[in-house]
Order: structure tokens, then C-alpha cells, then sequence
């Protein structure tokens, strides 16, 4: 997190979300890949969203979304550009996400990674984009940006 500055600033937590499309689903309803957090998440119990993680210091937005492929899926995934961003109140600090497409360039994902400190997931699926919508109705934000994407290319 960084910090914003004055005494009543709050925290911010920049944050990515990928949206990869299953190359199998061209040309038919797109698939993105799902995940579905573990039912300990703290925020999001057991919801099913889109791959995320937070920026660690100075990380560009390339080397975040390679990095979320590694440790939370198992596999090499290349950036292929921003899509949405927005921001979210949560309790003690402010969520800022960026959504990116991204494609998986080598490998087939496996979850959870045996990476600790992040967040695993504890399924994975290609999935149509309207399963983001309990998620979006829970509070997630990357379910949210993602459907706003969704809609807005007539899914």
C-alpha cells in the first residue's frame, strides 16, 4: 500500500485484474478464466473473479501481470493492454485496479501455487463473463470492471 498525504488520507492499494479469454471460445459466447477464492478469503469468501494481485514498490504493470500468472496460476502470461481501471472504498484504505487483458503464453494454470503471502485460489474454470456477477453484486471490484468491459462489447 501507499500512502496518500494529510491526517485524514487513507491508504491506497493498487491492484491489477486480468481478463484472459480462452483461445478455444473464438468465434463462439467468450470464455474468460475464473477463479474462485478460497473460503477463508477475508474479503470475498469463496467468490469467483478474475486472477488479481497487488503492485509491489515501483512494479510496472508487465511485470504484475507476469507475476500473477506465476504465482497464482503456474504459467507464463504476456500483457496484451489495459482495459479498465476504477477504484473502490474499502474499510481502512482505497482499492485503485487496473483491469488488463492478458493471454497465457506457456503453460496450463494449476491452483493453488505453494507461493506464500498471496492470495491462492483453490479452483480454476473458463467460465462466460455473466458468473462475475455474484462477485459484482459481493463488492468486487475486478467482477464489476470486467462486466462493464463485457457489456460494453455486446456480451
Amino acid at each position: 500500500m501507499t500512502g496518500d498525504c494529510g491526517p485524514n488520507a487513507r491508504p491506497t492499494r493498487h491492484a491489477m485484474a486480468l481478463v484472459i479469454e480462452d483461445p478455444e471460445s473464438a468465434g463462439k459466447t467468450p470464455r474468460w478464466l475464473l477463479v474462485r477464492r478460497p473460503d477463508d478469503d477475508p474479503d470475498l469468501p469463496g467468490v469467483w473473479g478474475l486472477p488479481a494481485g497487488s503492485h509491489a514498490d515501483g512494479e510496472a504493470d508487465r511485470a504484475l501481470v507476469r507475476r500473477i500468472g506465476r504465482e497464482k496460476l503456474g504459467v507464463e502470461t504476456e500483457d496484451l493492454g489495459r482495459l479498465s481501471e476504477g477504484q473502490l472504498e474499502r474499510p481502512g484504505y482505497r482499492l485503485e485496479m487496473r483491469l488488463h487483458a492478458a493471454r497465457i503464453a506457456a503453460g496450463e494454470p494449476r491452483v493453488p501455487q505453494s507461493v506464500p503471502g498471496v492470495t491462492q485460489y483453490s479452483e480454476w474454470g473458463w467460465k462466460p463473463s455473466v458468473e462475475l456477477r455474484h462477485g459484482a453484486d459481493r463488492g468486487s471490484l475486478c467482477c464489476r470492471l470486467a462486466l462493464d468491459v463485457a457489456a460494453a462489447s455486446g456480451e
